[in-house]
């Protein structure tokens, strides 16, 4: 049933906004499931999304993204097969050129067995191309507006790097480092991680990926030892664009 429930979700989105310019949607199959160094499930996963951007709005006024994005536990150990975190999300980009500025609200909901409160964040985000040749650095501001979350700030610096190797692939890597400003526990930096893909276009519309990642525990006052449990994931994912 709820499998049935959040894929009429996800057509929902996909299909009911006609007016969108663009659409894309997608599932990646991974070995693990890791959020900001926090191990949720240390066992196979299917983690489906999809999103709606290039809504008819004057550029001149910035653009608006909604999308959805769920985690299937496949295999975990005590829990079985289940979706166990379904989210939602709006993005907004403002419309300045210097540098690539965006707000961002996520609701994440728990509708598992283990399932919770939904928390709540706002993002803020900042993000420039680092001339021509493929590099791209980041800042995010992620703020706990309500739920387990509430007055917690985590801040994620990144530096990624993009590169085509052929017409149809391309390869990835990136890095990111964590700092986390807990309402109720120790501050510090919490995780960091550096991660490698490729991706294969199949068609105009259609690509495969696959993509490893190294997750790094920062300070275990911090990111503690009992959440800190996966060091490597790896996926592959299809996904498509229109």
């Amino acid at each position: 049933m709820k499998k049935t429930i959040l894929m009429i979700l996800m057509a929902a989105l996909t299909a009911g906004v006609a007016s969108a310019a663009d659409v894309s949607a997608g599932v990646d199959f991974a070995s693990a499931y890791v959020f900001r160094g926090v191990t949720l499930n240390n066992g196979f996963v299917a983690q489906p999304g999809a999103e709606i951007s290039g809504f008819p709005i004057d550029e001149k006024y910035g653009s608006f993204a909604v999308g959805i994005w769920a985690n299937y536990d496949i295999n975990d150990i005590g829990s079985g097969s289940e979706f166990s975190e379904v989210d939602y999300y709006i993005s907004y980009s403002l419309p300045v050129e210097v540098v690539d500025i965006g707000l961002t609200y996520t609701s994440y909901t728990y509708p598992g067995s283990a399932g919770g409160d939904s928390d709540r964040e706002v993002t803020l985000s900042f993000g420039k191309e680092l001339g021509t040749n493929g590099f791209y650095s980041s800042v995010s501001f992620n703020y706990g507006v309500g739920g387990a979350i509430e007055g917690d700030l985590y801040i994620l610096g990144a530096l990624d790097y993009e590169t085509d190797l052929s017409e149809k692939l391309s390869a990835s890597a990136g890095v990111t480092v964590g700092y986390l400003v807990s309402d109720s526990g120790a501050d510090g930096f919490n995780d960091a991680t550096a991660s490698a893909g490729l991706s294969y276009a199949l068609s105009d519309t259609w690509s495969l990926s696959g993509g490893l990642t190294y997750i790094a525990q920062l300070d275990d006052d911090v990111l503690s030892d009992a959440a800190y449990d996966v060091g490597v994931v790896a996926s592959v994912g299809l996904s498509c664009s229109f």
